[in-house]
C-alpha cells in the first residue's frame, strides 16, 4: 500500500522544526511594519448595540481602528462570494451578504467586530481590550422554550 491510514510518513522538516532552526512568519521584522489585530465576538448571536472604539483610537501607536459602521461609510461593501453558484433550475442563487466586519448583530463566535493597526502586536491587543471593554451588545437564546435576554457589558 503506497499511501495508508495510520501509516507512518517520513518528515524531512522535523529536524530543523524541533531543534530551533525553523522560520516562521512571526520572525520576520521589517522597517516600519506594522501589526494587525482583529477583534473578534465571544458571542454566538448578538445584536450591536454599540461599538466605542475613540478610547481605542487615542492609545499611542496606535495606527488605524475600523469597525462595521466604517466600513459601511468608507463604502466597501461585503466580502464578494468568488464562486459563481446556481440553483437546480439554472437561475442564480441569492448572494448572502457577507459584512468585513459584524454590522449590526454578531451572527457566530469568532465573526470579526473591529481591525486594529498599531506599531506593536501589544498596543494593536490593547486598543482591541479597550474596545471590548466598551462594546454593548444583547444577546437573545431560548432554553427550552423560555425567551431571556441576557445583557452584556453594562
Amino acid at each position: 500500500m503506497k499511501f495508508g491510514i495510520g501509516q507512518p510518513m517520513r518528515r524531512h522538516e522535523d529536524l530543523r522544526l524541533i531543534t530551533g532552526r525553523g522560520r516562521y512568519t512571526d520572525d520576520v521584522i521589517l522597517p516600519r511594519m506594522t501589526h494587525a489585530f482583529v477583534l473578534r465576538s465571544s458571542v454566538a448571536h448578538a445584536h450591536i448595540k454599540r461599538i466605542d472604539a475613540t478610547a481605542a483610537r487615542r492609545m499611542p501607536g496606535v495606527l488605524f481602528v475600523a469597525t462595521g459602521e466604517d466600513v459601511r461609510a468608507d463604502g466597501l461593501g461585503d466580502v464578494p462570494c468568488m464562486v459563481p453558484l446556481v440553483n437546480r433550475n439554472g437561475t442564480p442563487r441569492h448572494d448572502t451578504p457577507r459584512p468585513l466586519l459584524a454590522l449590526g448583530k454578531v451572527r457566530h463566535v469568532g465573526q470579526p467586530v473591529a481591525l486594529l493597526v498599531a506599531e506593536t502586536l501589544t498596543a494593536a491587543r490593547d486598543a482591541a481590550e479597550a474596545i471590548g471593554d466598551r462594546a454593548r451588545c444583547a444577546t437573545t437564546f431560548r432554553p427550552h422554550s423560555q425567551q431571556h435576554r441576557l445583557r452584556l457589558g453594562q
